[in-house]
């Protein structure tokens, strides 16, 4: 872990829940060697297209509209297949994600496998609660945090990033990805 005594204020964002039980949930967080990739419950960063599909498809009230493309990735020629899917809100919602209200939805997928998933929860605001329902989950989603700041949480491994961010008024956005592809797609030559 790199840091010590930035990681209990932030994650504060999810509560203002006794020190003590937020320090020992994340002292007993999984270290990232016994994780295998970011993801949500049933889904991870590297999933084939056909099953992330359907476990994503399962958050959402309506089908996902998804524009298939072609893409390169940093300074090569190859052209790779993409793929970004997005939801439609109705009445400023798109899905539930953990019994809470998702505002927002997109999944990038490279060659048929999921690289990034960006969500955004709109919840009470009452973070005490929210961490009592969810904050261990995360903690055992992606393990340990990295970094943190008043506003947000990141995660890293090697290949794989997420980041939790408090967005104001209640709203959290969630955010995992691929480091490596999803830089190249940015940054391409």
């Amino acid at each position: 872990m790199k840091i010590t005594n930035y990681f209990l204020p932030a994650l504060l964002l999810f509560a203002v829940a006794g020190c003590d039980r937020l320090e020992k949930d994340v002292m007993s967080a999984p270290d990232d060697d016994t994780l295998d990739r970011y993801g949500l419950d049933t889904v991870k960063l590297g999933d084939k297209r056909a099953e992330a599909g359907k476990q994503l498809q399962a958050l959402l009230d309506k089908p996902m509209q998804c524009k298939p493309g072609k893409t390169g990735l940093g300074d090569s020629r190859k052209a790779y297949v993409l793929e970004e899917c997005t939801a439609t809100p109705a009445n400023g919602e798109v899905g539930n994600l953990w019994d809470e209200k998702l505002s927002f939805f997109k999944a990038v997928f490279v060659e048929n496998q999921l690289c990034s998933l960006e969500l955004q929860l709109k919840t009470s605001g009452d973070y005490e609660a929210l961490y009592d329902a969810h904050g261990k989950k995360i903690l055992n989603l992606f393990g340990k945090p990295d970094e943190a700041t008043a506003k947000g949480v990141v995660w890293q491994r090697e290949g794989d990033e997420a980041t939790l961010k408090d967005l104001g008024n209640g709203r959290i956005n969630v955010e995992i990805r691929n480091k490596k592809v999803m830089q190249a797609l940015h940054h391409k030559g």
